[in-house]
């Protein structure tokens, strides 16, 4: 029996560290976790923009263990994810980085994590790079179910293909609404192609929230295997301070779980309502990131 007990002890101590493991992970895992799913979203992105613009070359290589991604000279998305990140940087591989893009015409944009080799942006900044568009990364173990009241005035309702103007038009406002509505007819034209893709790429579920039956915003939820990102959610300016935020992010961490996922990446430009929503569903600061940038 004495044996028994220490076998079923074992059996049961084994399975809470596991857990805890699962709960908690190193948190080198979860910034190799966070910079996978950035790369499966850069190249998903990417490939929707054939979609979007058909006429448009794409690019997509990898260098110095990151993923250099084209499409468009003037579109945002257009960037390097991951480069440095599996060793030091060499000269020859920043050269390498530049020629991909300035035989694009295209300005380059190179991000910087904490898993970036050092010596990289002391590098740019000698080349004559500006730093900017730093970002707060957030992460959440999906272990259990999202509780949160959610008002019956509030609905989502998923966003399909055939309303994809409608979507990129909604979110895009509600990202430049700032003191006042803004014209949805005035959005730049690369803007509604980066969330298009952004919304529209594989493995993204695009959504609208409504108000009293209105469209009020819309949001993204993006899985990548046992990982979700919770992103590119805007509300309209006239329909704010009304729940609608929190309803959507209820709704997409309750989707993840569902569908399996383990945990679930955002990010956040600064503090501010987002970061505070992100807090009172119990998410945890990571890291930060920034982007390195050479003009055309």
């Amino acid at each position: 029996m004495k044996l028994k007990f220490r076998q079923g002890w074992a059996k049961g101590d084994k399975i809470m560290a596991d857990s805890q493991a699962w709960c908690h992970p190193n948190r080198g895992v979860l910034l190799e976790r966070l910079q996978e799913l950035s790369v499966a979203m850069l190249r998903a992105a990417t490939s929707a923009m054939s979609v979007r613009s058909p006429i448009t070359e794409l690019s997509l290589t990898e260098v110095a263990g990151g993923c250099l991604a084209f499409s468009g000279a003037d579109v945002p998305l257009t960037r390097a994810v991951g480069v440095g990140t599996s060793g030091s940087v060499r000269q020859e591989e920043v050269e390498t980085v530049e020629s991909f893009y300035k035989s694009r015409s295209s300005a380059i944009r190179v991000v910087i994590s904490e898993r970036t080799d050092p010596w990289l942006p002391v590098m740019l900044r000698k080349r004559g790079y500006e730093s900017g568009d730093f970002m707060q990364n957030w992460w959440l173990p999906l272990d259990t179910r999202i509780a949160e009241t959610v008002s019956e005035e509030i609905e989502i309702v998923p966003a399909g293909l055939n309303q994809a103007d409608q979507w990129v038009r909604t979110v895009g406002a509600g990202f430049e609404e700032n003191d006042s509505p803004v014209d949805e007819a005035r959005i730049p034209r690369r803007a509604l192609d980066t969330f298009y893709c952004l919304g529209f790429a594989d493995g993204a579920q695009p959504f609208f929230a409504k108000y009293k039956g209105e469209v009020a915003g819309g949001g993204v939820l993006h899985i990548a295997g046992e990982m979700a990102s919770i992103r590119t959610a805007s509300v309209r300016i006239q329909y704010r301070n009304k729940g609608v935020q929190r309803a959507m992010l209820a709704h997409r961490l309750n989707t993840a779980i569902r569908e399996g996922c383990r945990f679930a990446f955002s990010s956040t430009e600064a503090p501010g309502p987002s970061s505070r929503n992100l807090r009172r569903f119990g998410f945890n600061t990571l890291s930060t990131s920034y982007t390195m940038l050479l003009p055309h």
